[in-house]
């Protein structure tokens, strides 16, 4: 049951990422950036078991916190996009 959570919540963080980097909704920085730790967060809980997807999860969640604060281009945004949402559907599904 958390697996799907957690899988909801990334995809909730890839969306609003994508809507935030893509269309500059700058109304979702403050919740960029708090989805940002959580993924950190996150990402340093499982990194114990050296998983791609934590480390992953780890720089990905770097580049949304520092996306607050900078512009990056539009393919790294779709990158991370599409890696959240696809690693959320995931984990819901199995």
């Amino acid at each position: 049951m958390i697996v799907k959570i957690l899988g909801l919540i990334d995809i909730v963080v890839g969306i609003s990422f994508w809507l935030f980097g893509i269309f500059h909704l700058k109304i979702l920085a403050g919740f960029i950036l708090i989805m940002g730790l959580f993924l950190l967060a996150k990402g340093i809980a499982f990194a114990a078991q050296l998983s791609i997807a934590s480390i992953l999860d780890i720089a990905s969640a770097f580049l949304i916190a520092s996306a607050t604060y900078t512009t990056f281009p539009n393919i790294v945004i779709i990158i991370i996009s599409l890696f959240l949402i696809q690693k959320g559907v995931f984990s819901i599904i199995v």
